[in-house]
């Protein structure tokens, strides 16, 4: 990448050429990657003893639309954590009712505001002037009816924000950093802050795009310059999104500690006094190179080489398949044990986790790794809306960790864990085709893909639809189109969709492009369809075709054959549709002799017969040979063979002593 290092007081300033003389000092910065707009710069220090983070953050805003707004709309995600009567915690109730109802009033978080207030400065619309909004601040509920919850405010302006004209807020805030409930917290002297300042939402289409934080629900913001001070005790490593300018050492046993980054749409950071930190240069593809930052917890030094393999595994194969990483930073956090904080995705930097034990085949660290990393490209780079249409991000994130994954290591191995304790079943690979379809069958017909993400039926139905199946999807959709074709669509569907919010039917329209056809068929029924995909082989049949015996007009046969003719089979595969999807399939019919014929059906109707006289008999049948439709619910009735099969009582008696012994294993805990 090459940089440009030009000096700005703030990215809108930068695009202006003016001066925000209200706003800190200036800071320096490559040139962004698209237009910045929203731009936080924030000051904010942390009191250990209360717990609190004391923050004033100016707020340089561009209406971006062709619209006017009266009116600004921001999120308070910490106030899901202020009681228990906040949608968050009401819709959460199953997974973390027991856990809150053992809280203290130190336990809970929340996110206050002392004052906001427009700065009328050069750079923004003369219509704005320097006004306190703070009086006009009302809670919104924009999705329920739950008056208790506060994590949506609207404050009006004085006078409409026009199409392309700013203003500059200056926000005063105190957060009660909570207790860990959900990625966010302190848990002892390990903090990991996320969405923990009051953030604008996005005015999109004619309206604010501003929901409420939910128990299932990421996030979504527009893209800016973030400049973050974090006062913080000296013992204190911290990691944050992007680059580390300045580290200034204060007189009270404080650092300040100055994160810069442009082409963004958010900033979370960790501290803990424990961090092993780990820092390396990698060039990820010819003349490109970031910088790698691992904080990595004491009882996890271990893990430290496969950590940062991991994490240029997917540098490499994330540029190679999607573009090259633009950022000249990437944050691995470990998450401190019982933190609550693994597993998520911010700019520049996301948490891992690992198990205490963890053989080399099983994928700890290796998959969550490549899976938060990967959220760089598809939540990071391609801003969607993950309120509603979790599937462009949860989806093409699991899809990428699979590839990526399996395009660097070998087959990870089955295993089980035992009172932590892994065992490996050496023997049990698991392929690529098998990720993600047990949470499918599980709930393949509770909800469709499509849908807002706090409308689903449960969680399980949540995470099997916005994760599983559309990783199952765009592995059916790859080898149905080919892997060129879809190689070319996903890059160029990524890389034309960076630092924007991508619809839908974005998708489907590059989708329809390289598969040259229209696809509407498929995105109907596994987008907006919650039907099952299951295509089997009903049954074969080879019969010998009978010699004539009886009157043929005034000729009698007598039914015998020549000695010396080869009898003649009338044979027959039944292939069936036993699901509700409908798509096209291949069939392949496998004789005796060793032919092999391929066979096409539309796969509409219900059953297909496929007949032919030979004097050889079909062997075995095959619906989908090439596997195309990974989809499939049920995998083992797509073939079926005549020819015995020896081995075949061992399968059932192994299952059998695999259930026995799982059974076992339970009342032998219970008993216990």
């Amino acid at each position: 990448m090459v940089k440009k290092i030009v000096s700005i007081t703030f990215t809108l300033a930068l695009m202006a050429g003016l001066s925000l003389p209200q706003i800190p000092s200036p800071s320096i910065q490559e040139d962004p990657f698209c237009p910045q707009i929203a731009n936080y710069t924030i000051d904010v220090r942390l009191s250990r003893e209360n717990k609190t983070l004391t923050g004033i953050e100016y707020l340089v805003w561009t209406n971006s639309t062709d619209i006017p707004t009266d009116e600004l709309w921001f999120h308070l995600y910490w106030n899901g954590f202020q009681n228990n009567m906040s949608s968050f915690l009401i819709e959460g109730n199953e997974r973390w009712g027991d856990r809150i109802s053992r809280f203290t009033q130190d336990d809970w978080g929340y996110c206050r505001i002392d004052s906001i207030k427009t700065l009328a400065t050069a750079t923004t619309s003369e219509t704005i002037p320097s006004v306190d909004l703070t009086p006009t601040l009302e809670f919104r509920q924009p999705d329920d009816d739950n008056r208790q919850d506060q994590t949506v405010f609207t404050v009006k302006l004085p006078q409409p924000l026009g199409p392309g004209e700013s203003l500059v807020l200056q926000i005063d805030f105190i957060a009660k950093i909570p207790t860990p409930i959900h990625r966010a917290g302190v848990h002892n002297d390990y903090y990991f802050i996320a969405q923990w300042f009051p953030k604008i939402g996005v005015l999109a289409q004619g309206e604010w795009n501003c929901h409420q934080f939910h128990a299932t629900s990421n996030f979504f913001a527009d893209y800016g310059t973030y400049d973050v001070k974090i006062t913080i005790p000296s013992q204190y490593i911290v990691g944050a999104t992007g680059e580390l300018k300045e580290k200034i050492r204060n007189g009270d046993g404080t650092f300040t500690h100055r994160f810069i980054q442009h082409s963004v749409h958010d900033f979370a950071w960790t501290a803990s006094p424990h961090f092993i930190e780990h820092k390396e240069a990698y060039e990820f593809a010819p003349g490109m190179s970031t910088e790698i930052t691992l904080l990595l917890q004491p009882y996890h030094k271990n893990l430290k080489n496969r950590y940062l393999q991991a994490v240029k595994n997917a540098l490499k194969h994330c540029s190679r398949f999607y573009g090259d990483y633009p950022y000249s930073t990437i944050t691995c956090v470990d998450p401190a044990y019982n933190s609550r904080s693994g597993g998520m995705e911010y700019p520049t930097l996301f948490t891992a986790g690992a198990y205490f034990l963890s053989h080399p085949r099983i994928p700890s660290p290796e998959g969550v790794t490549i899976h938060e990393f990967g959220h760089s490209y598809f939540y990071g780079l391609i801003g969607t809306n993950e309120f509603e249409d979790a599937w462009m991000d949860e989806g093409f994130t699991s899809f990428l960790d699979s590839e990526v994954y399996y395009s660097a290591y070998p087959e990870p191995l089955y295993s089980r864990r035992f009172f932590g304790i892994p065992v490996v079943y050496p023997d049990a690979n698991i392929p690529i085709e098998a990720s993600g379809i047990s949470r499918h069958r599980r709930t393949a017909d509770m909800d469709i893909i499509q849908l807002p993400t706090w409308h689903f039926l449960s969680r399980s139905s949540y995470g099997a639809n916005a994760y599983a199946k559309t990783e199952l999807v765009l592995r059916t959709l790859k080898r149905y189109m080919g892997d060129e074709s879809f190689s070319q669509m996903i890059k160029e569907y990524s890389q034309n969709n960076w630092f924007k919010h991508p619809y839908p039917q974005e998708f489907y329209n590059i989708v329809n492009h390289y598969a040259e056809e229209d696809m509407n068929w498929f995105f109907d029924q596994l987008m907006h369809g919650s039907e099952r995909l299951d295509y089997a082989i009903g049954d074969i049949q080879n019969q010998r075709v009978k010699v004539d015996h009886g009157w043929f007009g005034r000729e009698y046969k007598d039914g015998v054959s020549p000695r010396k003719r080869e009898p003649q089979y009338l044979s027959e595969v039944l292939v069936r549709r036993l699901g509700e999807v409908k798509v096209p399939v291949e069939v392949l019919i496998i004789f005796d002799n060793g032919r092999k014929i391929r066979e096409s059906w539309d796969g509409q109707y219900r059953w297909k017969k496929f007949r032919y006289q030979s004097i050889f008999k079909i062997e075995e049948a095959v619906v989908d040979p090439q596997f195309k439709y990974v989809l499939d619910i049920n995998r083992t009735n797509n073939s079926k063979t005549i020819k015995p099969n020896r081995w075949a009582p061992l399968k059932w008696v192994s299952n059998w002593m695999l259930w026995l012994q799982h059974a076992m294993e339970f009342f032998t805990i219970l008993g216990g």
